[in-house]
């Protein structure tokens, strides 16, 4: 078999398995993929010089469109490029496709140009690697979980053009990919034991589109407390608003020391919140009933943890778990003592995310690493939703931010990243990929508060900080875009259909801020 009919056979076995769109990262080794994408433009294809760009951009596409995406490469480190993605895709339970081609099997452990030991390079982080060459050429995605990312690594002999380049159809009905995210019930009586025996505290988090409705049906008659995180898409739902936390995380370690909650049961995907990670030490016998997409708890102790979210609306709630009158009154009480430090300290980092969350209501907000998560749900105004929320927190920090985001962001509609201002440099690459886009408005905050102000908290050291005093000016103008620098939320935003803001807090007011809330009893 030749190099062309290698390629013809995995491109085509991808289409036939519901793959629609791939990211090419163009290079001589993988000439023959690139060969067909340039015959066969029905393909639809994004092209990228970034291997870690293209990746991260995959990741955001396949969690927009709950459909499997395909990175191509070139060979040698080009491959390595994709691992962090490849951790986040595990995590995150996003299928990314990584296609890899490669110098033939005789050069690996040579040390020759570009021969790179390929196959095991994503180790944990993949479901299965296929090593593929003429004479080893079958590929089958059939059985399939669709949980982890696939590596599919195609080895090419010289010349790499051996023959014709082939056309390629795409099915007219292929298999819909079987996400983890719908599953028959199975622990409906442990369930109703757990809530009837426990005063549970409800973990909010990530949660996939089709099982929103079941969840709120579920907590609305639960009634228990709610901690929501605005990347579950329900923080604001009317049907959990009167159940919902509003003062942010600083009650919870008091409802459990007053014994008001004793348990806690998490709804989707692992909470980034402190308190979850209290769980595994300073709170380590509070029993944790997990309920998730995936089969990953999100705690290193042992907890019960199920996979079913899409028929909860089932349970049968005979007794339900309010709170009672004096703890809601102490959230209350919470809430109104940190919007009066947003109105004390209104250019602090705190006060600009909540000023800037009443202006993005039914807009999609992608929330780019730990402090924008963190500042969002203590800050953001309750009844100005966006229309959609996501964050890339499987197990990232912050790489790849800005990539993801372009490729979650949604056509028709405005599209509104925060990050941080390392984690904007640490992807500086990703615009590229903006004039491939369909067209939409498209509006990146950099919150530039001189370095990683989230360690200041955590170590009070600057070591920790890497502080810095670069804008983000150049930037913008390096990908034309607009650019606009707030020290405050504007009455009225002018914005480009692309624009880049960076937005400057008042290091002072947001230490005393901090300072005060932490203070609040």
């Amino acid at each position: 078999m030749t190099n062309m009919e290698v390629a013809e056979v995995v491109l085509q076995e991808l289409l036939s398995s519901g793959v629609h769109e791939f990211c090419i990262c163009a290079g001589a080794r993988n000439s023959p993929f690139v060969q067909i994408f340039e015959k066969n433009p029905h393909l639809k294809a994004y092209h990228f010089f970034d291997e870690r760009a293209a990746a991260f951009f995959a990741l955001g596409r396949i969690g927009s469109t709950r459909k499997p995406v395909a990175v191509l490469t070139t060979s040698g480190t080009a491959a390595a490029e994709m691992l962090p993605a490849a951790v986040e895709g595990t995590y995150s339970s996003l299928p990314l496709i990584m296609v890899t081609s490669d110098r033939p099997k005789k050069f690996r452990g040579s040390g020759a140009p570009q021969s790179i030991e390929q196959v095991g390079l994503f180790s944990y982080y993949i479901e299965v690697c296929f090593d593929l060459d003429q004479e080893n050429h079958h590929i089958s995605l059939k059985g399939l979980s669709w949980k982890k990312p696939i590596h599919i690594n195609v080895c090419f002999q010289e010349p790499l053009i051996d023959d014709i380049v082939p056309e390629l159809l795409v099915p007219e009905k292929s298999p819909r990919t079987k996400f983890p995210e719908a599953f028959p019930m199975n622990m409906k009586g442990h369930i109703q034991t757990f809530i009837e025996q426990h005063k549970p505290l409800v973990i909010l988090t990530t949660l996939p589109e089709k099982v929103k409705g079941p969840v709120s049906d579920f907590l609305s008659k639960l009634k228990a407390p709610i901690y929501a995180e605005g990347i579950s898409n329900l923080r604001g739902d009317p049907r959990l608003i009167d159940f919902t936390l509003k003062s942010g995380e600083k009650i919870l370690s008091k409802l459990f020391d007053q014994n008001a909650c004793n348990a806690v049961i998490r709804v989707g995907g692992v909470p980034t919140l402190r308190f979850w990670r209290d769980l595994e030490d300073k709170r380590k016998d509070v029993p944790v009933l997990s309920l998730g997409y995936n089969h990953f708890s999100g705690l290193s102790r042992e907890i019960t943890h199920f996979l079913d979210l899409d028929d909860l609306s089932r349970i049968d709630v005979k007794f339900p778990r309010m709170l009672d009158e004096e703890h809601w009154k102490m959230d209350q009480d919470y809430f109104l003592k940190t919007q009066e430090l947003f109105k004390k300290y209104p250019l602090s980092e705190p006060a600009l995310f909540q000023k800037l969350s009443l202006r993005l209501k039914d807009t999609s907000v992608y929330l780019g690493n730990s402090l924008p998560v963190r500042e969002w749900d203590l800050a953001a105004d309750l009844k100005s939703q966006p229309s959609r929320m996501v964050a890339n927190r499987g197990a990232n920090g912050i790489d790849g931010q800005i990539s993801t985001f372009l490729g979650w962001t949604k056509a028709g509609q405005e599209n509104w990243c925060l990050i941080g201002d390392l984690t904007a440099l640490y992807d500086l690459s990703a615009p590229w990929i903006t004039k491939q886009l369909e067209p939409a408005p498209l509006r990146i905050v950099v919150v530039n508060n001189k370095g990683g102000m989230i360690f200041k908290k955590m170590f009070g050291k600057e070591i920790f900080l890497n502080r810095h005093d670069v804008n983000f000016e150049n930037f913008a103008k390096l990908w034309n875009w607009s650019y606009s620098c707030w020290k405050d939320i504007p009455e009225k935003m002018d914005l480009s259909q692309h624009h880049m803001i960076e937005l400057c807090p008042d290091e002072n007011q947001s230490d005393l801020f901090w300072q005060e809330w932490d203070q609040l009893s």
